[in-house]
């Protein structure tokens, strides 16, 4: 969405003291103005680094903000920046009151940017987009004259956001890229350069056409392309993928251990696969394999092994291992033979669960965690994997004043995004409408 571009030259002209001021204000005295000078190139130079843990599904990674700001910075590096990194990059750089209200802002959007949406969802995100927007006003523009100026209409935009969600569907179904690539799209396949615009809308109602047939007849439709060579179609959308050991092995260690629980028996030889194709068309990769890289192959590897899963029914993160095959024994019921059958399964190792308060401050956005290495190994059933996320390391002060090295988490936006917990959502004012309860999505 084009609001995204909106939003972040708004904010980032204020957090850079670069927006106009009036003879009477003063841009010394905004206490928001924290990105100038080096602080600013800094900040530049973290979100480049942090591209590299962004997995390559996410397409485009941001690259060094305060160098291409002003030369082509694409709408969609705005909005894995904006939404993604900067709610933990300015973390201890903005004023607390500010970073918690753009945390609001980015909670609101994160919601609104889903595929898919519930109504408890839209519930909470109408609220908490209402909420950013009268903070907004009181911070930064505080009922003068002289601000007025800060108040643009993309500001109040966001507050249409879940009402034209609920009558038209997730705006990502109706955003401008999605315009302007169908525009692309039919402009490249005009053959007679005279009158252009004729042709433009015959190419409309061709395209139109074939849609609505292949719509009545799928059958008219290409069939989907089949898995390469080598892969193991595990159903529901899942598939393991090459590369594969050539021999088995036994696993060694914490692994060895793990799989040992798992399996409640003593940890079989196995065959080590290094990716695995999920539904939402993400590939999960491996420690296994991007450990091999070249030194020269790693400056532009993007990393593609940490997923989100769930685990005894709680949101969890991991970087995997590899992913295998293990054989299981189970009796038969009719003749009590003994049968064999594989359960696909992914070797992890686990994030700690997100820092809470860290979390709660931040309107549940930045889920901070710690990475146990070894000291945390499990196996997961590779069905329970939901999709790729991107865990980058980031140095800093946690709220109960802990400074340590951790990992943050960033989803790509359009993906369900994690619930780690019910948040609270404020009591409907009195004498408005509270009997919408339906849990149908839109």
């Amino acid at each position: 969405m084009h609001l995204t571009g909106l939003l972040s030259d708004l904010l980032l002209s204020l957090w850079r003291g670069t927006m106009d001021c009036a003879a009477s204000d003063d841009v010394d005295l905004w206490e928001w103005r924290v990105m100038h000078g080096d602080v600013w190139e800094a900040h530049g130079e973290a979100v480049a680094d942090a591209g590299r843990y962004l997995p390559g599904s996410f397409d485009r990674k941001p690259r060094n903000i305060a160098e291409k700001i002003n030369t082509g910075y694409k709408t969609w590096e705005f909005q894995l920046y904006l939404f993604g990194l900067a709610p933990a990059l300015t973390y201890g750089l903005l004023p607390e009151p500010y970073w918690i209200n753009f945390c609001r802002l980015v909670a609101g959007f994160q919601v609104i940017c889903q595929h898919r949406i519930a109504c408890s969802d839209l519930q909470r995100a109408q609220v908490i987009l209402g909420e950013w927007e009268l903070e907004f006003e009181e911070l930064y523009y505080q009922r003068r004259q002289d601000r007025i100026h800060f108040i643009r209409p993309c500001v109040h935009q966001v507050n249409h956001l879940v009402t034209e969600a609920i009558q038209k569907g997730p705006p990502v179904c109706y955003a401008q890229w999605t315009l302007e690539r169908t525009i692309g799209n039919l402009g490249q396949e005009i053959r007679q350069p005279s009158e252009p615009y004729a042709n433009l809308s015959r190419e409309g109602v061709r395209r139109s056409q074939v849609n609505a047939l292949k719509a009545m007849l799928p059958e008219l439709d290409d069939p989907p392309k089949g898995l390469p060579t080598g892969a193991v179609d595990l159903g529901d959308g899942y598939a393991l993928l090459c590369k594969r050991d050539h021999r088995s092995a036994y696993p060694q260690g914490a692994e060895r251990h793990a799989i040992t629980l798992f399996l409640n028996e003593p940890a079989p030889a196995i065959f080590k696969w290094a990716r695995l194709k999920l539904p939402n068309g993400q590939i999960a990769r491996s420690h296994w394999r991007e450990s091999l890289k070249s030194t020269h192959a790693t400056k532009a590897l993007r990393v593609s092994r940490n997923i989100k899963f769930s685990l005894d029914g709680a949101i969890r993160f991991g970087e995997v291992r590899y992913f295998t095959q293990l054989a299981t024994e189970t009796v038969g019921d009719d003749n009590g033979e003994t049968e064999w059958s594989f359960v696909n399964v992914a070797v992890v190792s686990l994030f700690s669960l997100p820092d809470n308060e860290l979390l709660e401050l931040s309107s549940h956005v930045v889920a901070s965690c710690a990475y146990h290495g070894d000291g945390e190994i499990c196996v997961i059933d590779v069905k329970s994997i939901t999709d790729v996320v991107a865990m980058v390391p980031h140095h800093l002060r946690l709220p109960s004043g802990v400074v340590e090295d951790r990992f943050f988490m960033v989803e790509k936006p359009g993906l369900d995004v994690a619930s780690f917990g019910i948040l609270p959502v404020n009591d409907p004012v009195e004498g408005e409408d509270s009997d919408n309860d339906s849990d149908n999505g839109q």
